[in-house]
């Protein structure tokens, strides 16, 4: 260890022996020396651990990232929303909960490659204003090519304070030579309100999943004030509020929410915590922006915290009919306590409860000491093994399983297929439910009564009043989307076409499946990809079957009618999966030519939940029937 190492060190230890001396001296002040004794103890073990580490282990340790493991490790058995940010993730923590930033109004990805490419462009933003498109791969930033550059570092580069100007070099599709680009950074305001709109006569819809994530941000109580005034709310027939897919946000936002919806003076949500100050009631305090309309409001999985907020407020105050499926079931408050300068915690603080006094928290996944979450997958990808078994229990069939852990944890075919074949025994232990830190409330069982009268439970998320499951993605739709197929065919799609102004006039054109299709089975244009089917896969597992032995002569005639028969699987699937396809090449090319919020409204083509809210929204004499008689665990499909 040199020497400056060494006073580096030195110094730390003693600070940390310092603030463990302080702390415990405040603590002895205020409860008494025996009250914290087993705090003093702690501190003191911690201390002799870190000292014991910096000077003896048998290579240099660096004193932040050895206290920033400790904390992450004072955590593992915490809820899953207690967490520590580092400098960059504070960041992004702020830029989400503020909804804005100093950028050019870019979302980029390296799609697997070592370029980042453009992927949306933000309306009004630097970057708009310049003409970069979707599909442009930025090489270049400042003459520094970006090949080797991690991808955050990028985005870093690209961020800044507003008015400050960057160059990149651009290397557009279709065009032979990169170009240099001169943009000047603005402030980038990420919008909770992605769409707002008469979407057919009479009926509005506005989208809460936003650009970006949307999220319960700063602004968006405002936002939403600006939407239902735009589209003189209270006149429609109906209103479809989406909060499908938004991870929530600012509680203060919540309430700014469903105060444009309930009379005043009604609870949107109370609070319990250890602390006092946090039993709080919030109540609507202003009379509602659209509080006559008929309203739908959508959810599923995705919807979690203030969006379940806004979605228990409105199903327990019968304001209106909550639809899709049983939302995610984030149920607690968190606290951002700073750590030094530039690091911060996120500590759960308090749990929530609806109006009719239920907690919709579901028990959380919870990981253990000597946990091994890194599965060995063919990309490192580390998968949280409680959700994964849910995942994997919740599906009816083997096919559905590899579709839902494909979707929902981004996992290759492949990965999502080794991941089921892995010994049960080396998953078990790995994850369990966290009914130690699951609030009062919250059983499945518990009964609540909406202002109205209606039966609602507790746990599990919110239960809409009427369930509508969407369409499961066939595995070859969510491999295509995956491996950027569709956004690499929109972007090629679109060189040298001319489109119309809007999306609203823009037909599909005839044989557009099959130019996509000529398109993927050139691997020039997929980076090699190739798409191994189902088929594929079992005859994998087969051939691995006869690793110690010869197959029989029957055997092998099997294998060889299978494997002829695999040949022409693609097309099979492919045939089975048209209309999720064709639907989502529609999306792909409504983003490169016309921006997020084409792509928004291409995705409610072929909506079954977005199909049916409006359906009962034409239908008042059904939907006030609901309204009446819904119960919150009854479920009503859709043909």
């Amino acid at each position: 260890m040199n020497r400056s190492s060494g006073k580096r060190l030195w110094a730390f230890t003693a600070f940390v022996a310092a603030v463990s001396i302080y702390v415990t001296l405040d603590w002895r002040l205020v409860k008494g020396a025996d009250s914290y004794a087993p705090y003093d103890t702690a501190l003191q073990n911690f201390g002799d651990a870190f000292d014991e580490l910096s000077r003896s282990y048998f290579k240099e340790l660096e004193p932040e990232e050895l206290t920033d493991s400790a904390i992450g490790g004072m955590l593992m058995d915490l809820d899953p929303n207690t967490q520590f940010f580092d400098r960059r993730s504070l960041e992004q923590l702020r830029i989400r909960t503020q909804g804005k930033f100093g950028g050019l109004g870019i979302r980029i990805s390296t799609k697997g490659g070592p370029v980042p490419v453009v992927m949306s462009v933000f309306r009004g933003t630097p970057a708009d204003t310049a003409g970069l498109i979707v599909g442009d791969r930025i090489v270049k930033i400042e003459g520094v090519p970006t090949n080797e550059e991690d991808l955050q570092d990028v985005v870093d580069k690209l961020r800044g304070d507003p008015g400050d100007g960057v160059v990149i070099t651009i290397d557009r599709p279709g065009e032979d030579i990169p170009f240099d680009q001169h943009l000047t950074r603005d402030r980038i305001r990420i919008p909770s309100v992605g769409l707002a709109q008469e979407i057919q006569p009479g009926i509005g819809y506005i989208s809460m999943s936003g650009l970006l994530g949307g999220n319960f941000s700063e602004n968006t109580g405002r936002e939403l004030e600006a939407a239902l005034t735009s589209l003189n709310a209270n006149s429609l027939d109906g209103l479809i509020l989406d909060l499908r897919g938004n991870p929530g946000g600012l509680l203060t936002q919540a309430i700014a929410v469903a105060d444009k919806f309930l009379m005043p003076n009604q609870v949107v949500v109370s609070t319990a915590g250890r602390d006092e100050t946090q039993n709080q009631k919030y109540f609507t305090r202003e009379a509602p922006t659209a509080g006559d309309v008929p309203l739908i409001v959508l959810v599923n999985s995705g919807s979690a915290s203030a969006s379940e907020i806004v979605a228990g407020a409105v199903q327990d105050m019968d304001r209106g009919l909550v639809l899709g499926t049983d939302t995610f079931g984030k149920g607690s408050v968190q606290t951002i306590r700073p750590i030094g300068v530039d690091k911060a915690l996120k500590l759960t603080t308090a749990v929530y409860y609806t109006p009719s006094g239920r907690s919709i928290h579901k028990a959380s996944g919870r990981r253990h000491r000597g946990s091994r979450l890194m599965l060995d997958l063919t990309d490192p990808v580390r998968v949280p093994v409680y959700e994964a078994l849910s995942v994997i229990g919740e599906a009816a069939e083997r096919e559905d399983a590899v579709t839902d852990l494909m979707q929902q944890f981004g996992l290759s075919g492949e990965d999502a297929e080794k991941l089921l074949r892995t010994d049960l025994n080396d998953l078990v232990g790995l994850g369990a439910r966290d009914e130690e830190n699951t609030p009062q409330g919250n059983d499945p069982k518990e009964v609540f009564k909406t202002s109205g009268g209606r039966t609602v439970h507790g746990g599990g998320g919110i239960t809409p009043d009427v369930v509508v499951k969407r369409e499961r993605n066939p595995r070859i739709a969510v491999e295509f989307g995956r491996a950027h197929l569709y956004f690499d065919f929109a972007v090629d799609y679109a060189i040298d076409r001319s489109f119309p102004s809007t999306y609203s006039e823009w037909t599909t054109e005839s044989g557009l499946l099959d130019q996509f299709k000529t398109f993927i089975t050139d691997t020039t244009n997929t980076n090699g990809y190739r798409y191994i089917s189902v088929m594929e896969y079992r005859l994998k597992d087969l051939r691995k079957s006869f690793k110690d032995r010869e197959p029989t002569e029957s055997e092998a005639a099997a294998l060889d009618a299978l494997t002829a028969a695999s040949e022409n699987q693609l097309e099979v699937e492919f045939a089975e999966a048209e209309k999720l396809i064709l639907n989502q090449i529609r999306e792909a090319i409504a983003e490169r030519v016309w921006g997020e919020q084409a792509k928004q409204l291409a995705a409610l083509r072929g909506d079954t939940q977005y199909e049916e809210a409006i359906r009962l929204l034409e239908n008042q004499t059904e939907y006030q029937e609901k309204m009446k008689l819904a119960l919150a665990s009854e479920a009503i499909g859709v043909k």
